[in-house]
């Protein structure tokens, strides 16, 4: 197989007509500050033992059973743990990249953007989940952009915008069922969607520990990386 893209976290190969091998890697990510962050935007120098196991592990869960019940459609064909790899179909990516956020609760960017809003406070509960869609766009930031200006833009048809917009919300809903079921209380988290050979609404990438804020249910204690994984090994 032929390397075509090493990625921060992950290496895509080619493995034949429309499939791409991913192989996940411990390498991660940090920040500007320079600490550890799965969210950052620079590849840190150290590996972290067990990282590319956590991130397959908990995204292979989650992709199996959104295929399974036929929630939506993924790009994961097959997945081996001992290798550390996904068979993934080959995807239409947007441009600029779209990331996919559902919250169920005020912390984090949210809490930051909306703080002057009276009652707002870190760890208050929404009482709906709120759906944001933001840019992939390391030097301004990821800014958040609302569905019509997508469609605008020429970024999504506008027919395409409308599945995307329910199989999201559909999506979010089964994993937050699914953190749920394992007594994981989730607070937000952010997926990706690309479009199958078709134009059809297809989930790609990964659904792992660095995508999401997960606390045991009933507590305050945060679980992280490969603890938060174990938790979709049962």
């Amino acid at each position: 197989m032929q390397l075509v893209y090493r990625g921060k976290t992950k290496d895509v190969y080619e493995k034949g007509p429309g499939v791409f091998h991913l192989v996940f890697t411990d390498r991660v990510t940090k920040n500007d500050a320079g600490e550890i962050d799965p969210g950052g935007n620079n590849l840190a120098e150290e590996t972290i033992p067990g990282q590319g196991e956590a991130c397959l592990l908990m995204t292979s869960a989650i992709f199996k059973e959104i295929n399974e019940k036929n929630i939506a459609r993924t790009h994961m064909l097959s997945f081996d743990l001992p290798s550390l790899s996904m068979d993934v179909v080959k995807a239409k990516m947007f441009t600029p990249g779209i990331e996919w956020v559902a919250r169920w609760v005020c912390t984090g960017s949210f809490l930051r953007r909306y703080a002057m809003v009276p009652g707002v406070k870190d760890g208050m509960r929404l009482p709906s989940p709120v759906f944001e869609v933001t840019l992939k766009d390391d030097a301004a930031g990821d800014p958040p952009i609302v569905p019509s200006a997508l469609v605008a833009l020429g970024i999504v048809d506008g027919k395409v915008m409308d599945e995307l917009w329910e199989k999201n919300r559909a999506v979010m809903a089964a994993i937050k069922d699914m953190f749920t079921a394992r007594k994981l209380d989730l607070w937000d988290i952010k997926i990706e969607w690309g479009l199958d050979e078709n134009g059809a609404p297809l989930l790609i990438d990964e659904v792992s520990p660095g995508c999401c804020r997960a606390f045991k249910a009933g507590t305050t204690e945060r679980v992280l990386g490969q603890e938060l994984a174990e938790y979709f090994r049962r």
